[in-house]
């Protein structure tokens, strides 16, 4: 009996360190010393502001071209995918050059804004280049082609998902909601 009233009081005493580092845990990520902010977060608003304002004008002006169900061959359709891929490089260089005027220190826990913004645009290159890859793909295509190779590909250069979510995601946590994959593929 002796050594089960040893282990009763040790499993007591486990417990009672867990429930009290539990407590004590969520008291300190309530107080003002327990970091709060994303650190893929920008310092920069006003950036933030600009590149959601600049996506939407680009956004306005992939949708308005024509759908692929609206595209008499899969060369036009390559034609249309092309238009907007030419918006999106487009986007891309304006967002980069503005980006390369942003600091290069940062007032929370991560990287600063500019290396923030060039990973990001990093993402949106590969994004544009797999755009080009299904042009070129659309524009091979004939009616004996099979749908499986007509289908739009993302390279997968991230384990466990797509670059096009780390895309967004980034785009959705710094309010530019404007600034994620057009819709248009």
């Amino acid at each position: 009996m002796a050594n089960y009233s040893h282990l009763a009081k040790a499993g007591r005493f486990l417990a009672a360190i867990f429930i009290g580092g539990s407590f004590v845990f969520w008291v300190w990520a309530f107080t003002p010393w327990a970091r709060y902010e994303n650190p893929a977060r920008l310092d920069d608003h006003a950036f933030a502001v600009w590149a959601n304002e600049l996506c939407i004008q680009t956004h306005s002006v992939i949708n308005a071209l024509p759908s692929p169900r609206q595209a008499d061959s899969f060369k036009q359709r390559a034609t249309h995918i092309s238009q907007g891929s030419n918006e999106i490089d487009s986007l891309i260089t304006n967002l980069r050059a503005k980006a390369n005027n942003l600091s290069t220190t940062t007032s929370g826990d991560g990287p600063a804004d500019v290396e923030l913004i060039n990973s990001w645009l990093s993402d949106w290159d590969v994004y544009l280049s797999d755009r080009r890859a299904h042009e070129a793909k659309l524009r091979t295509a004939d009616s004996n082609t099979p749908d499986r190779e007509l289908w739009f590909l993302m390279s997968d250069i991230m384990p466990g998902g797509v670059y096009s979510e780390r895309m967004n995601g980034f785009a959705r946590l710094n309010n530019m909601d404007a600034c994620q994959t057009p819709g248009d593929l």
